[in-house]
């Protein structure tokens, strides 16, 4: 009884995949060792234009969410449902300046989808040139300071 008990948490384990899988399949599969786990490298929240590319559909307004050097979280906000990437499709993202990444989509969810990109994205640049082409928004945002006050501030 405990060997069905077993098989049955790793058949929920494995999700659809064990719908096809033997019971020897299964069991093998829950001896393999398990994988490295990394951890999950820091996000840094954004709101960039860009757009997604793909063969078979035009191209699509997304938003970036957030960047990390191998991946990124868009949102295709206004777009249909059935218009959404799939996982592990393979789609190009194109970043503001006509800089296109090359990605592997992880997830999707609702208006939202996770991609991995084939190469690392300097977060930097990215952010520099996001304050370029944003540089009178953010003036308007957070104009300078006066020079007495800067001057109080450096003593």
């Amino acid at each position: 009884m405990t060997g069905d008990r077993e098989t049955a948490v790793y058949a929920r384990l494995l999700g659809k995949f064990a719908e096809t899988m033997t019971d020897s399949e299964l069991i093998e599969s829950a001896l393999l060792p398990a994988r490295a786990i990394h951890p999950r490298a820091p996000r840094k929240r954004t709101l960039i234009g860009a757009s997604l590319l793909r063969d078979t559909m035009p191209e699509q307004r997304l938003i970036v969410r957030n960047v990390s050097p191998r991946g990124m979280c868009l949102a295709a906000r206004g777009h249909a449902l059935k218009t959404m990437p799939l996982p592990d499709q393979i789609v190009c993202i194109r970043l503001p300046d006509n800089v296109e990444h090359i990605a592997r989509v992880r997830w999707v969810e609702d208006h939202l989808f996770g991609v991995e990109l084939f190469r690392q994205l300097d977060i930097e640049a990215l952010g520099a040139a996001n304050r370029r082409r944003n540089h009178r928004f953010l003036q308007m945002l957070e104009p300078e300071m006066p020079s007495v006050i800067l001057a109080l501030s450096n003593t």
